[in-house]
């Protein structure tokens, strides 16, 4: 639902796509602009602790631009609202602490919603 609504640009975390196919293309792209004579600049970003980062808001403003149905927007919302982390070492356990950003690790969704947030389309941000 999602992926035909993302740049065709985006390899990571997509079914049937990888690092591997966005190598490639990166590196076809750079060939055909040296063989036509063009310059090529590049510039590589690395988003530390990116999954922390991921703005519940922006992520809600952008499934509704990308027109997915109320009900899986609801969800999304249903799912972020309130996610409650903990840390554990040894036996010793944190109290709960509930985030308002970020997305929960090793989850499907976490890589899914971070390349939506970081999709080429502008969004402003609304508060829910």
């Amino acid at each position: 639902m999602i992926e035909n609504k993302l740049d065709v640009r985006q390899h990571g975390a997509l079914e049937g796509r990888s690092t591997t196919h966005g190598l490639m293309d990166m590196l076809h792209q750079w060939h055909k602009a040296v063989d036509e004579d063009q310059s090529v600049r590049t510039v590589f970003i690395d988003f530390a602790k990116a999954f922390d980062h991921v703005d519940h808001n922006i992520v809600i403003t952008k499934l509704m631009e990308f027109g997915l149905p109320d009900a899986i927007i609801q969800w999304m919302r249903s799912f972020l609202r309130h996610w409650r982390q903990r840390v554990k070492l040894g036996d010793v356990v944190s109290d709960w602490l509930v985030m308002d950003a970020g997305m929960p690790q090793g989850s499907y969704l976490g890589p899914l919603m971070f390349i939506t947030l970081v999709d080429s389309r502008q969004a402003s941000c609304v508060t829910y």
